[in-house]
């Protein structure tokens, strides 16, 4: 690697060791939010970070057809997106129990994904966009569950909850769309952008999906009411009435 693509790494751990810090000092404060929550992201900050540090030593990559592929990448992927993926279900089911078939169709998918990632950065330039095509169907199965199974679940908690549900949904789908895009116009696919251009994007999109979408996450279920967060306490506590507060007139 280039001493610049070096620097990029190192840069790329400390904003996700600053990240971690900051979301473990929010969790001291929590406002309402389970504990659960904070730690999920600040692990998935600190588990990204210690793998870029393998590919900021010179770790983590290899020669396929003179080309460098960072293999690292998708260890950090194959852990950290799932994650993420956690993180939305246990929004959109804030104050409800998690059900197996949403949760594992989602995460299996997104695994998925990742591997065949893997499998088309290794390939032969003949074969990787099979497996391209095939991430990119299993991206749209995780769509699919993240916009209509998931989204359906939040509708029933009340407009608060579906708000924040949508607003992180939306964040996490624009910038899982655009992971593929810059793969296929990077040097693994098209080569349309250069090494170093693409190894900005692989910097640049994992800070925001990752440390950015903790913090625009985590501060839309701290605005939500009290009664949603007594509710994912302990969803016992919550009634239907509290679940979905009756509409009230607006003064003219």
């Amino acid at each position: 690697m280039t001493e610049t693509n070096i620097l990029l790494h190192w840069a790329y751990v400390a904003v996700m060791a600053a990240s971690a810090i900051a979301i473990l000092s929010m969790a001291r404060n929590p406002k309402g939010v389970p504990q659960y929550k904070y730690l999920i992201h600040a692990f998935v900050v600190i588990w990204s970070g210690l793998v870029y540090s393998a590919i900021a030593f010179g770790q983590g990559t290899v020669e396929v057809g003179g080309e460098t592929v960072y293999f690292a990448r998708y260890l950090d992927w194959v852990i950290s997106t799932p994650l993420l993926l956690l993180s939305l279900v246990l929004t959109g089911k804030y104050t409800l129990k998690l059900e197996g078939s949403i949760t594992a169709g989602l995460l299996g998918s997104q695994v998925i994904m990742i591997l065949t990632g893997l499998v088309a950065d290794l390939s032969p330039s003949a074969n990787r966009w099979f497996w391209y095509i095939a991430g990119c169907v299993a991206l749209l199965v995780v769509f699919r569950l993240m916009w209509r199974e998931l989204y359906a679940k939040a509708k029933i908690q009340g407009p608060e909850l579906t708000a924040a549900y949508k607003a992180s949904a939306v964040f996490l789908s624009v910038q899982w769309l655009l992971y593929p895009l810059a793969w296929a116009l990077g040097t693994p696919g098209l080569g349309v952008f250069d090494p170093l251009l693409t190894s900005v994007l692989f910097i640049v999109l994992p800070i925001v999906s990752k440390a950015g979408f903790a913090f625009y996450n985590l501060s839309k279920l701290r605005a939500l009411p009290d009664y949603l967060h007594r509710a994912a306490s302990d969803p016992r506590k919550a009634t239907e009435v509290e679940r979905n507060p009756p509409l009230t007139a607006t003064p003219v």
